[in-house]
């Protein structure tokens, strides 16, 4: 037991990204909160992805990801929810504070490479606003917040 007690105490507590998951003001967790956005909020369709944003009444961000039954059984609905929260982690830091934004996740994003999602998903948020803007034209763009965003094509 105490070898095990010890390997615990060693490992990491979030290993994925640095914003832990069940952190109570990252995602959307109520249906009233869903049921606000959907209603108040500004819709983004894309090919792999619907977005739906709406300003917050708290000051920071949250997101919520949605994902019905006509994605997949439950073993494909999960992995969409999984990929879609580890991109929320990764830009988490970028996103404009005062947002709830909630996620429909499409089937071809499943059988996307992640980084080609990850710019589909960065592209999607600059356009509407919902994240920082780029200060120079480089490949590697720096952000404000200490985040870097890699854009394909510029």
């Amino acid at each position: 037991m105490p070898a095990v007690a010890e390997k615990a105490a060693n490992a990491l507590p979030y290993p994925m990204s640095d914003v832990p998951s069940r952190c109570p003001p990252l995602f959307l967790k109520k249906k009233e909160d869903f049921e606000r956005v959907k209603r108040e909020g500004q819709r983004i369709t894309t090919q792999f992805f619907n977005v739906v944003s709406s300003r917050s009444r708290l000051g920071n961000t949250r997101v919520g990801i949605v994902v019905g039954r006509r994605l997949g059984k439950a073993v494909v609905r999960n992995r969409g929810k999984r990929i879609f929260r580890e991109l929320v982690r990764q830009t988490y830091q970028c996103l404009l504070k005062g947002n709830d934004i909630v996620i429909f996740p499409k089937r071809p994003a499943l059988t996307l490479k992640h980084q080609h999602l990850y710019e589909a998903w960065i592209t999607t948020l600059m356009s509407q606003g919902l994240m920082f803007s780029p200060n120079s034209p480089t490949p590697l763009l720096p952000l404000s917040g200490g985040c870097e965003v890699m854009i394909r094509g510029v």
